[in-house]
């Protein structure tokens, strides 16, 4: 499953008081589905939503689309809560997005429950605070668990104390997108939360598939087409993807042959993943890697 989520391009956030758009995210279109327990689910709801969340994890079939829950922050009762529930209930998400993650101890500790409990759970925490920022390339340092970096540059931002400013924002995601390259985990975008303008959602996207992201979280069904399109790699690079990778390993098994410089094969490889449908095999990346 770890293929699956490195090769998606849209995340859709799904309330999980509301069941009935569950199974409908694949047929949609996403490449993963976020069950939300926290933001879009009311106080009140909260341990209606839990057993909502549980009951789907249980009777889901495998298939492609990568299953990922947010919980509540974990430093909260409520998140807590969440975490006990999902441990208690032996159900395994493929991920489970961690918000307001700050510290690499606190992360250390859910990734520790996680394997006492036999779990093979990923992790993607999600960056809302300067601080969390700060130590972005501590916590992905330390540990093992972590495929991921969901990065949500407007709260960054205000915790900063500037709220929607363009530098500040710009300056945020390519903090984040240099922290999740450098430890080799994908870095999904914050949801474009701009209304229903088509033009404003292609434009942020771009800029953001342009930076260096994955990867985009979706808040409606609508979005995802427009997010997948611009993740997705164009025919030229597609071609160019595949001749890196041919003379990558041609020479590999060359005595004596120039090796292909990594920084392309690297970057050939991550087309070829974007392309292919989720959850497909890799592209021969021995080969690649042998040079």
């Amino acid at each position: 499953m770890e293929t699956a989520v490195r090769a998606a391009r849209s995340w859709l956030y799904v309330p999980s008081t509301r069941p009935e758009q569950f199974d409908s995210a694949e047929r949609d279109g996403a490449d993963a589905v976020i069950l939300d327990l926290e933001d879009s689910v009311r106080p009140q709801d909260k341990s209606a939503a839990r057993a909502l969340v549980i009951e789907h994890l249980a009777a889901a079939l495998p298939g492609e689309l990568v299953t990922a829950v947010r919980i509540n922050a974990a430093s909260t009762a409520v998140g807590l809560a969440d975490l006990t529930a999902l441990l208690s209930a032996d159900v395994a998400p493929d991920v489970l997005v961690l918000p307001r993650t700050e510290s690499a101890g606190a992360l250390g500790v859910i990734e520790n429950l996680l394997f006492e409990a036999g779990s093979r759970t990923m992790l993607v925490p999600l960056i809302e605070t300067a601080r969390g920022l700060r130590n972005l390339p501590r916590i992905l340092a330390s540990q093992t668990r972590v495929v991921g970096v969901l990065v949500g540059a407007a709260d960054v931002v205000a915790d900063l104390g500037t709220p929607g400013d363009p530098e500040a924002m710009r300056s945020v995601r390519d903090s984040a997108v240099l922290a999740a390259t450098s430890a080799d985990v994908v870095v999904i975008d914050s949801p474009h939360f701009g209304g229903g303008d088509p033009d404003a959602l292609a434009a942020e996207t771009l800029r953001a598939a342009r930076a260096g992201f994955t990867s985009k979280a979706a808040v409606t069904a609508e979005q995802i087409a427009t997010i997948n399109d611009a993740f997705a790699p164009t025919e030229q690079e597609l071609s160019w993807a595949h001749a890196v990778l041919k003379a990558s390993a041609a020479r590999a098994g060359a005595a004596g042959g120039t090796p292909v410089d990594e920084a392309d094969a690297a970057r050939a490889r991550r087309y070829l993943q974007r392309a292919r449908p989720t959850g497909a095999p890799a592209p021969a990346p021995a080969a690649a890697r042998a040079i």
